[in-house]
């Protein structure tokens, strides 16, 4: 699916670009980590296991990079074995119940990772640094999709 190749490259893509860019902005190391955590957190939820790391952790660049990489194959490996339409149970964050499809699941986790990327984008213009272009257009018109 096009959607996670996409996913993981801008994520690592924009990792090293936070990691040469020298931002100690704490925020941002925030909303990488958070980026990468939560997809984390949606795929243990597919998987019927708990959650093994706080999805407001900040994580070491080399981490989230490690991280991605097996989001990235854990997220193929979803997609070619198991019914999208199936219905998962699972308890969130504040402890509410709900119950929604691995599509849904899927769509939900690749709009949050673009979203937090615009917000670091944002954040890195503020503070005067280049902001990272992440376009899903930009990456299927480079060929690297």
């Amino acid at each position: 699916m096009q959607l996670n190749d996409y996913t993981f490259q801008v994520n690592r893509d924009m990792i090293s670009h936070l990691q040469s860019s020298g931002t100690n902005n704490e925020r941002i190391l925030q909303l990488i980590s958070h980026t990468v955590s939560a997809q984390q957190v949606w795929l243990e939820r597919m998987a019927k296991k708990s959650m093994s790391v706080g999805v407001f952790d900040v994580r070491t660049f080399d981490d989230l990079l490690t991280r991605n990489q097996l989001n990235h194959q854990t997220t193929t490996d979803v997609l070619n074995t198991r019914d999208l339409d199936e219905k998962i149970r699972y308890v969130n964050t504040r402890r509410q119940r709900f119950e929604n499809s691995i599509a849904e699941m899927f769509l939900h986790l690749f709009n949050h990772a673009t979203y937090h990327r615009g917000q670091i984008n944002q954040l890195l213009v503020q503070e005067g640094k280049q902001p990272m272009v992440s376009d899903f257009i930009v990456y299927k018109r480079s060929e690297i999709l």
